[in-house]
């Protein structure tokens, strides 16, 4: 039997699994002049959550059900995921460049934390209690909610220091840098890394050429 893509794990989690910056990650090459869309389609961006832990399984398989049935509402909730995304990496670059942060993309991220919240309850959970969401299935929100609250999450703890854009010209992605010396300069050490150093080596034997 052929694999069902919709099972594949997203691409580029093992440079950042937090749902707030995996998700602004979802716009490959976003440095480039044309950068590449991933979430070109609801069940994507199901599977981009699925991916991070926002969804169970079978809720992933749920939503995927209703996008197929709903195309039309499907989109508009994907329109707002990549809004909701943009806000993330609006947010995350002023973080690391020590900026005030932007007043629009925050008002979309602070938009999308009071719908999610709206929709969670606290329950009892081991000895204190523990945050659900209400809904016995799934909304087809869910995955724009998680992302929104992780970002609350970061911009409301140490993590919002450790916020850093990969190094790469081209790349991008964003990363939480956890690194002892605080010095993770790249998204990933066998992508960008490897690459600027082999650029790095290639011009400096061209450069010794030329003498």
């Amino acid at each position: 039997m052929k694999a069902d893509p919709f099972e594949k794990p997203w691409h580029g989690l093992e440079s950042e699994r937090t749902p707030a910056l995996a998700l602004a990650n979802t716009l490959d090459w976003r440095l480039r002049e044309k950068p590449i869309e991933l979430l070109r389609d609801y069940s994507e961006l199901v599977r981009w959550a699925r991916s991070v832990d926002a969804l169970e399984p079978t809720e992933a398989r749920a939503l995927r059900a209703w996008a197929e049935e709903h195309p039309r509402a499907a989109a508009r909730v994907l329109a707002e995921a990549i809004e909701v995304r943009e806000a993330i990496a609006a947010i995350a670059g002023a973080l690391m460049k020590g900026r005030t942060l932007p007043s629009a993309p925050l008002a979309r991220l602070d938009q999308a934390c009071h719908a999610a919240h709206e929709h969670r309850a606290l329950r009892p959970g081991g000895t204190g209690a523990r945050w659900v969401w209400r809904d016995p299935s799934p909304d087809p929100h869910r995955p724009v909610w998680a992302a929104a609250l992780d970002a609350e999450r970061i911009l409301t703890s140490a993590d919002a220091a450790r916020v850093r854009q990969c190094g790469d010209a081209e790349c991008g992605w964003f990363f939480l840098d956890t690194s002892r010396n605080k010095s993770r300069r790249w998204c990933s050490m066998e992508a960008c890394g490897n690459r600027n150093k082999a650029r790095r080596f290639y011009k400096r034997a061209a450069g010794r050429g030329g003498h």
